[in-house]
């Protein structure tokens, strides 16, 4: 299943598997959109239904992206495998 991303201003609705073959079309309209954000800006990962390693991969440049611009992002609704894998890598804190 193909991942979809629904914009609403400072906060994004993902959705639909989250793995390596679907990350980048998401990777440039999240970062698109965190581009615009002003304050903060909110990940809900909701309505995913599948990840991999890719989505700590994406999650990491909007960290990085976000920073440089000093805007708060954080993330809601994070997947039971997303949060295993970013343990595994030592990364949970990025995604709390």
């Amino acid at each position: 299943m193909a991942a979809k991303v629904e914009i609403d201003g400072s906060s994004a609705l993902l959705s639909g598997d989250l793995v390596f073959s679907t990350v980048l079309s998401v990777r440039e309209q999240l970062e698109s959109a965190v581009d615009r954000a002003e304050q903060q800006f909110v990940v809900d990962f909701g309505s995913v239904s599948r990840v991999d390693s890719s989505a700590v991969s994406l999650w990491l440049c909007l960290q990085r992206r976000s920073h440089g611009r000093k805007l708060e992002l954080k993330a809601q609704n994070v997947p039971a495998e997303l949060g295993s894998i970013a343990r595994l890598a030592g990364l949970e804190s990025l995604l709390s």
